[in-house]
């Protein structure tokens, strides 16, 4: 399938905004800014059918948004978020990635905890209508010390049962989170959330023939767009981002005999993420234009940006 071809379709499949839509915006990824700026412009909301954010959890085990475990990267503050208890994290400003190096990033933000992002998707649901709001967890959320802590789980379950009319969906790399949370609203008698499987590895979607109560799996596309090693970071983070940068090239879990699996099995199959022309090129390498449109709608895309990819197609023209 050649990227124009894709191109023209983009408008026919769903597409949730990653870390909540950031790349729409001036404000930092998963900040209430981001929402904000969003609620308040049309074409922005409709671009995208819904939000995708991550949770971490503080000493005082409260669950917060934010994507890394380590702070130094994206605030004023260093070491693991697990270290600071909210009221301390409040005190730090967050801003953008030291990583991307931007030449604008004098925008800082305090951190939201999960609860307040819920509130705030309540009080507009009537903008919001019936969008997916995907919440990730991370392999950090069940560990402490290196013991599995249901605890965390029991809090999560219990805010999520706050918010029964949101359409939540959780997701992430680790299938003992997925299986976890399930076990403890079905024990506390929860809503419960539907489960979407991160997978960018043959082995790790292999795994997922053993996860009846799924309800979607979702394929990383493989991302050569290698983040910056800072100086203001600690040895520990930049390791982490090296990491992070050779991990993101070994991807390869798209092609269409594991697509055509997962609409099978799951009745959708999501991708993540689509943010750049060179992701649209990679994505189409591996799958051939009829079938891509033929499973249109069984797709859905993550994105930094759902906008830009909705606009494509008239810039083309």
């Amino acid at each position: 399938m050649k990227k124009q071809e894709m191109i023209s379709e983009l408008n026919n499949v769903k597409i949730i905004a990653h870390r909540l839509g950031y790349q729409m915006t001036k404000y930092p990824e998963n900040s209430i800014g981001v929402l904000e700026a969003i609620f308040q412009d049309k074409k922005l909301l409709d671009s995208c059918d819904g939000f995708e954010f991550d949770v971490c959890f503080t000493k005082d085990r409260i669950p917060v948004v934010l994507h890394d475990k380590f702070i130094d990267d994206v605030s004023d503050g260093n070491g693991l978020i697990s270290n600071y208890t909210l009221a301390e994290l409040k005190l730090l400003n967050f801003s953008f990635r030291k990583s991307h190096n931007l030449e604008t990033n004098d925008i800082t933000y305090k951190i939201m905890s999960l609860d307040d992002l819920l509130k705030f998707f309540l009080k507009n649901k009537k903008l919001l209508k019936d969008k997916e709001i995907k919440i990730e967890t991370k392999d950090y959320l069940f560990t402490r010390k290196n013991t599995f802590n249901i605890k965390n789980f029991i809090i999560l379950a219990e805010i999520i049962n706050k918010y029964p009319s949101l359409n939540i969906t959780h997701l992430s790399y680790w299938p003992l989170n997925l299986i976890a949370l399930k076990y403890v609203q079905n024990k506390r008698h929860c809503k419960i959330t539907k489960a979407d499987y991160l997978c960018d590895l043959g082995l790790s979607f292999w795994f997922s023939r053993f996860m009846p109560f799924l309800g979607r799996v979702s394929l990383r596309i493989r991302d050569n767009n290698l983040l910056a090693i800072s100086k203001s970071n600690s040895k520990l983070v930049n390791k982490k981002i090296k990491f992070d940068n050779y991990w993101m090239k070994k991807s390869k879990v798209i092609n269409e005999k594991n697509i055509k699996y997962c609409i099978l099995k799951f009745g959708s199959v999501g991708f993540y993420t689509l943010n750049k022309i060179k992701d649209i090129e990679e994505f189409s390498k591996n799958v051939s234009y009829e079938f891509f449109k033929d499973n249109l709608k069984y797709m859905t895309f993550t994105s930094n940006n759902p906008k830009f990819l909705r606009d494509l197609e008239k810039e083309k023209k």
